[in-house]
């Protein structure tokens, strides 16, 4: 399985980085090898979310897992489609992020929240699964253009950055150490999420292989 995920891993951070090289230099098969690593990061994504290293078991292997990594490869199929212009495109996105916000995250809190028994916690938890939520739909509400996207967005931060994150640093009963390991983690997920939400909204504006001037002055005739 290690040998098999690496392989996976490999391939699929390869077509991914140079699709970011084909597509920054205008280079032909940009698109080609966009849709490749969409289909090979699909394909790693529930095999990097369901396997941990040194458990060849299936205890780790929880129900949220599970689901989160059914709806992490439906979101990334989506995306790959929705850059295409393939139909299919609005269906998966729309499965994929609800799961992922209605599905996932509530069974993962509530995993969360048996683990930790304190109420301090568990209300911390719930406002922090609760602004993962109103992200989620608030980007995909962005994507389909439905109303209320920017209302979510909003809340998503009251939420998971006042109501999660600020109380979670304020916590002197968590360990020093663990505190600072977590929230390292926690803050680049966050900076590299936006990061590639903001990309995908942008890039969702215009065609992946946008007609040359030329081709459109022609085509206006």
């Amino acid at each position: 399985m290690k040998k098999t995920l690496n392989v996976m891993g490999f391939i699929a951070a390869f077509l991914l980085f140079s699709t970011v090289v084909m597509k920054s230099n205008h280079l032909p098969g940009a698109g080609i090898m966009m849709v490749l690593s969409g289909f090979a990061i699909s394909f790693y994504l529930p095999f990097f979310i369901l396997y941990k290293p040194g458990t060849e078991t299936e205890k780790g292997r929880s129900n949220a897992k599970i689901v989160g990594a059914i709806a992490a490869s439906l979101i990334n199929l989506g995306i790959t489609f929705k850059f295409q212009h393939w139909p299919g495109s609005n269906v998966m996105l729309v499965l994929g992020i609800t799961t992922f916000a209605l599905v996932f995250l509530p069974m993962l809190l509530r995993e969360k929240s048996g683990k930790e028994g304190s109420e301090k916690r568990t209300l911390m938890n719930t406002s922090g699964a609760t602004g993962l939520t109103l992200f989620s739909l608030g980007i995909l509400f962005k994507i389909m253009h439905w109303p209320g996207a920017a209302v979510m967005l909003g809340l998503s931060v009251i939420f998971l950055f006042l109501g999660y994150f600020l109380p979670y640093m304020l916590d002197k009963s968590i360990d020093s150490e663990i505190k600072t390991a977590y929230l390292r983690k926690a803050f680049f997920a966050i900076i590299i999420g936006s990061v590639v939400a903001t990309f995908i909204l942008l890039d969702l504006q215009r065609p992946w292989l946008a007609p040359q001037p030329q081709a459109m002055l022609e085509q206006s005739k």
